[in-house]
């Protein structure tokens, strides 16, 4: 059975002979048209909603954190099991998409994790490999000489542990949202370019929202997938989200097949405790290097630059890592808006004090991985009906901070 069939018998959905829904439930609009909000409005125009998609730029909008070369597809969360079978469940999505779509836009190359000294209970790669394995995969642990002939790049004696997790890789990012705004395109969904400026409301219930130019666009729920600009869409959020610069750097490398798989799989270089992680070079010679830490506090429209200071500090983890590319010349550099949670959670929830709008952001730097599963999870929101992963990112406003386990923990000195 076709996997819209396969939604239409699970959400009792009947259509006529033309395909079209008999009995169309209502309609929504999406603000935002990033990974989260172009998988939801596509999962609830299959579903028979009539939907609007709401976003500055016709899309993949040039700020949006998705729009970028690529994005790290891992299953690899330390203890946490949750994110292990979440992301689990998002690469069956993307095994799909790969079938389904004209080119795969998943890279399953793997995902190599290194440790800087023998891995042990508690420390991000030590948990993810027992995780891994508990859940029935084989990740393949690697100590210095292994590595040294595996991956030669690689400076062995600075990482003497680690593993070759089978299942994973990296997505061209850029191009799956592309790809996902044409089929909502194709599906039918109202594609609609303006700003949003505020909700409009009927005593507590929302009933669509206002563009700055005027439009006034009303629905029966209102989906607000902003990324780091919701919190500044919706203000009252301010405690729970926030919008966080994170530096990304684009080198040129040369021969380009050194640095491509199966000998340069993307990786996370001890991401815990110094954030680096990085990808394989693209065909024309770009490779990517990011760096999974604090990043800066900002507006998500005064973003600045990357600092020369943090290619200064790049470069030191080359020379020290992958010697080769300590002279890479700079071809690129962008700063990544995270959407940071206060907890490292995905908040995906109606809002308790606003009848008729759900929230779909707060990515905190590891959201796009989930894409294929987002879709569905934000429509059963929307639809109240249950979501296995949606106990995990319920309504909150604040509390503790925390961060997932493969972000860095603590700021190295200065």
């Amino acid at each position: 059975m076709h996997w819209a069939a396969e939604l239409d018998a699970r959400h009792d959905i009947s259509r006529d002979s033309d395909g079209h829904v008999s009995s169309p439930p209502g309609e929504v609009i999406v603000v935002g048209a990033g990974a989260f909000g172009a998988a939801a409005a596509l999962e609830l125009r299959s579903r028979g909603w009539t939907v609007t998609l709401v976003d500055r730029d016709s899309g993949p909008h040039p700020d949006a954190s998705s729009t970028d070369i690529s994005k790290m597809v891992r299953m690899d969360y330390g203890s946490d099991v949750f994110y292990h079978e979440m992301a689990d469940a998002a690469l069956d999505g993307w095994d799909r998409w790969n079938r389904e779509w004209p080119r795969p836009l998943l890279h399953d190359e793997g995902f190599l994790v290194l440790a800087p000294r023998e891995m042990a209970p508690g420390g991000f790669e030590y948990e993810s490999f027992r995780v891994l394995r508990e859940r029935g995969y084989a990740p393949e642990r690697l100590d210095a000489e292994t590595l040294a002939k595996r991956f030669p790049a690689w400076v062995p004696e600075r990482y003497p542990d680690g593993y070759l997790s089978p299942r994973g890789g990296w997505a061209e990012s850029g191009a799956v949202v592309a790809r996902l705004l044409q089929l909502c395109q194709q599906a039918g969904v109202h594609l609609r370019t303006g700003s949003f400026e505020q909700l409009l409301d009927r005593g507590s219930k929302v009933r669509g929202i206002r563009l700055r130019d005027g439009a006034v666009l009303e629905a029966d729920h209102v989906v607000v997938s902003a990324g780091a600009w919701t919190p500044v869409l919706l203000p009252w959020l301010s405690e729970a989200l926030r919008a966080v610069a994170q530096p990304v750097v684009h080198f040129g490398v040369e021969p380009v097949s050194d640095y491509r798989g199966p000998q340069f799989p993307p990786y996370a270089a001890d991401t815990s405790g110094s954030g680096w992680y990085g990808f394989p070079a693209l065909t024309d010679g770009r490779l990517k290097l990011g760096h999974h830490g604090d990043g800066s506090v900002v507006h998500p429209d005064d973003r600045g630059e990357v600092d020369p200071r943090h290619i200064e500090r790049a470069r030191a983890f080359l020379e020290q890592s992958i010697p080769s590319l300590a002279d890479a010349p700079v071809v690129g550099t962008r700063v990544c808006l995270y959407c940071d949670s206060f907890d490292g959670d995905l908040l995906v929830a109606r809002d308790p004090d606003r009848e008729g709008l759900v929230v779909a952001s707060g990515g905190s730097g590891h959201g796009f991985k989930f894409t294929p599963v987002l879709g569905p999870l934000v429509a059963d929101i929307v639809e109240r009906r249950e979501n296995r992963w949606a106990s995990r990112f319920v309504w909150r406003t604040g509390g503790a901070p925390r961060r997932e386990q493969a972000r860095l923990q603590e700021s190295p000195s200065t």
